[in-house]
């Protein structure tokens, strides 16, 4: 499983993911950082790569169809969390998580809870 992260979502959060084994991608490394929301989708689904995002816009169903996507992280968390906040809470979520759940998906993480929505 390959991870895309989002211009939004820490850059330190690649390195957290990386050491749980997956392969993972940040916006920023391929100079997408301020690429719209439709390029950076269309990005992760090309390469086969589950986004992580902070940007609501990707919960949009009408704009971003389950079949439209290999799997959205969409993370609901306040903004004033810090970069070590939310590498704690993407962590706990991936090492607790079946892959079968994220592909495919979209994930809404909360600070304790997560929902999916599958095809």
């Amino acid at each position: 499983m390959e991870f895309f992260l989002d211009a939004n979502v820490p850059y330190s959060s690649a390195k957290i993911i990386k050491n749980l084994g997956y392969k993972v991608r940040h916006a920023r490394e391929i100079g997408m950082g301020k690429s719209p929301d439709e390029e950076i989708i269309d990005y992760a689904s090309r390469n086969n790569m589950i986004l992580i995002t902070r940007d609501v816009g990707f919960g949009n169903l009408i704009n971003y169809p389950l079949k439209s996507h290999k799997g959205v992280v969409l993370l609901r968390l306040p903004p004033y969390f810090i970069s070590r906040q939310i590498n704690k809470i993407i962590l706990d979520f991936l090492k607790s998580v079946k892959e079968k759940e994220i592909k495919n998906s979209l994930i809404v993480l909360d600070i304790n809870k997560y929902r999916v929505r599958k095809k």
